[in-house]
């Protein structure tokens, strides 16, 4: 059995998918099929496969766009403020260095 406590001696945030997958296992007889979102969340929750592959979508998607920066919430003023942009005018209009490509004969 793996620890359910964090480094600072807190309850993992997995914790508590663990407890809904056990006592769904436990309460029904074909714990297989009829607790297979509790145990999904479960593994969701510890392995963040579904997260990383949403998270390399989206930046992919970014990369595709070339968009610079997203927007972020600001809980203060409940507006939205811009995001991380690039320094001075070459971040705006060059291209990355990684797109640069001269060709020679």
């Amino acid at each position: 059995m793996e620890p359910f406590h964090s480094v600072g001696l807190a309850t993992h945030p997995c914790y508590t998918f663990y407890q809904r997958m056990t006592q769904c296992v436990k309460s029904e007889d074909l714990s297989s099929r009829m607790c297979y979102v509790e145990i999904e969340d479960w593994y969701e929750c510890k392995s963040r496969k579904k997260h990383r592959a949403f998270q390399n979508f989206v930046q992919s998607e970014m990369n595709k766009m070339d968009i610079l920066s997203l927007p972020t919430y600001d809980h203060n003023t409940d507006t939205f403020k811009d995001g991380p942009l690039p320094k001075g005018v070459d971040g705006y209009f060059s291209k990355p260095d990684e797109h640069k490509k001269y060709f020679t004969e």
